[in-house]
């Protein structure tokens, strides 16, 4: 077995088993980080979207609209592309807060977290509490994918790779595309 894979096999069993010793009292606030705010991005960017419409920024809000799809479209091919089963499928000794089926690399919820909050918080750069508030609850919905036994670490690092591509992918094209036609206007 490549020295690579150990490490790897070892650094998730650490760090899985580390932040389930935390016990079952963290379990509520891990299915409301999960399934509240990291339900795939989709409860925050409505929240954002009804927000920004309401606030009249319709162009941030379709461009929230865009990549919340095209996001969700990219996970689900990398997750058929790469398919990798679940932490408590591939070891059924691993607790499980919760059972989830389908494919686990990347982890959907690491990444459309880290996508959409993290586009909000490029809209506003001179925001120090909208950027460290998005660092805070990335890491938390990450964090509470492995608590619940749904993701090994490394799934959910390479979600935030896979999310930190996507956004730089989508900020490059925002200055690509649209860029040109505000001096215009």
């Amino acid at each position: 077995m490549p020295t690579f894979i150990i490490f790897l096999s070892s650094f998730d069993y650490k760090i899985l088993n580390a932040v389930q010793s935390i016990g079952p009292k963290w379990e509520p606030v891990s299915y409301f980080l999960s399934y509240g705010i990291g339900a795939y991005g989709v409860i925050p960017a409505i929240l954002f979207l009804v927000a920004l419409m309401f606030v009249g920024k319709w162009r941030v809000a379709a461009e929230l609209v865009v990549i919340t799809v095209v996001s969700a479209l990219v996970v689900i091919l990398l997750k058929h592309f790469f398919a990798i089963e679940r932490p408590h499928i591939i070891d059924p000794s691993i607790i499980t807060y919760d059972t989830e089926t389908g494919f686990a690399l990347p982890s959907g919820h690491a990444l459309m977290s880290l996508v959409i909050l993290g586009w909000v918080a490029l809209k506003h750069p001179r925001s120090h509490i909208m950027l460290w508030g998005t660092v805070f609850i990335v890491l938390l919905v990450g964090l509470s994918r492995i608590y619940l036994g749904v993701h090994y670490p490394s799934q959910v690092i390479a979600g935030w790779i896979f999310g930190g591509l996507l956004l730089y992918c989508f900020r490059i094209l925002e200055q690509k595309l649209w860029a040109p036609y505000t001096k215009k206007l």
